[in-house]
């Protein structure tokens, strides 16, 4: 069965002389990997160089085997903006990496892949570190990982001015409840505000958001540390 999806490059390389391996993140499909044979010869049916980040419209044959035929690869978007700016190709590198890394062949998640088409458009006009934050927090939500940002995780209780962090929990405690866990740590108001407005709304209202400096390192600390409990790799770059 021939199929026709669009998807981002995740991963590439070479093989043999002539072909190409790549890992791809799709719409219908989900993760998938394909070789395209001959792609570097003078073929018209490979269209796109297929670079990291870029977005492009596939033609597939899907296997039981976890390599797949890809018979035509033609360019969507490629997001110019990442080759003129150092900071932004660095996130946009984490959000890719963050994908291949955690999402499973053929899980398909259409919400995933929104996200990322999403999270890639606004990065060209937004701050960095935010794009980045707004990113995970919204992946973590949606692939199966969603920490708890409206209660207390124990005791369901609603929060009034004390609010504790466990990365080990995976999300908020009480004030009562934060002894039982040794690695809460207490955060701010404006943090856990945050914190839910993001996992809740859509872009572009999420963009709009204007925390102050000293929220926004706290959030990313707090999910730098979550990842790397839970997930057990860093892919992030590193912010002043």
């Amino acid at each position: 069965m021939i199929e026709k999806d669009v998807g981002f490059v995740l991963r590439r390389y070479n093989f043999r002389e002539t072909s190409l391996i790549t890992s791809l993140y799709t719409s219908r499909f989900g993760k998938i990997t394909g070789i395209l044979k001959g792609f570097y010869t003078p073929k018209k049916e490979f269209s796109s160089s297929l670079g990291i980040c870029t977005l492009n419209e596939f033609i597939f044959y899907p296997k039981k085997r976890e390599i797949w035929l890809i018979s035509h690869a033609d360019l969507v978007r490629d997001y110019p903006f990442l080759r003129n700016n150092l900071a932004k190709s660095k996130v946009a590198i984490a959000f890719i990496n963050l994908i291949e890394r955690s999402m499973q062949l053929w899980d398909k998640n259409k919400a995933v892949f929104s996200l990322l088409k999403n999270s890639l458009s606004y990065l060209s006009a937004h701050e960095e570190r935010r794009m980045l934050y707004i990113f995970l927090i919204k992946f973590l939500t949606l692939s199966g990982f969603k920490p708890e940002f409206n209660k207390c995780l124990l005791c369901h209780s609603y929060f009034n001015e004390t609010i504790f962090f466990s990365v080990s929990k995976g999300g908020l405690l009480c004030k009562n409840c934060q002894k039982k866990a040794a690695d809460s740590r207490r955060i701010s108001k404006e943090t856990s505000s945050s914190l839910l407005y993001i996992q809740d709304k859509d872009f572009p209202y999420v963009c709009r958001l204007n925390p102050t400096e000293t929220c926004e390192k706290e959030i990313y600390h707090l999910l730098r540390a979550f990842l790397s409990y839970h997930l057990e790799f860093d892919i992030l770059p590193r912010f002043s």
